[in-house]
């Protein structure tokens, strides 16, 4: 609290807005946005896009170094692991993996910038 006059104080009001995916369907594609609840002036409540997540709001991108680019080659390209191996596989590396089944990991090579991103689906 700020002290302006005699009697007269100024509480700041933090207001924090939970945030969840809500998932829009154009045609045959699924799109995915992080949006909050807001009310309007009227008092009406209304939803306000955070940002774009993609077709699927479980990718992750994740840059990494030459040395362990290596390692999740020899992983993914011995096609003998099953997802839940794979995941194991990945943590043990350091590459954080979020709940769930894992559908597609990509070791991704960007030419221009001469980096490497591990992309987690």
């Amino acid at each position: 609290m700020s002290h302006l006059a005699k009697g007269l104080y100024v509480v700041p009001t933090i207001r924090h807005n939970m945030s969840y995916v809500r998932k829009k369907r154009f045609g045959e594609r699924v799109y995915y946005y992080e949006v909050e609840g807001y009310r309007n002036k009227e008092g009406k409540v209304r939803q306000r896009v955070l940002r774009y997540l993609g077709v699927s709001p479980n990718k992750i991108e994740i840059p990494v170094e030459s040395e362990l680019a290596g390692q999740l080659a020899q992983a993914l390209m011995s096609g003998k692991q099953t997802p839940s191996e794979l995941k194991e596989t990945l943590k043990k590396l350091g590459v954080p993996v979020g709940p769930g089944k894992i559908k597609m990991v990509s070791l991704i090579y960007k030419p221009p910038l001469g980096k490497l991103t591990l992309r987690v689906e």
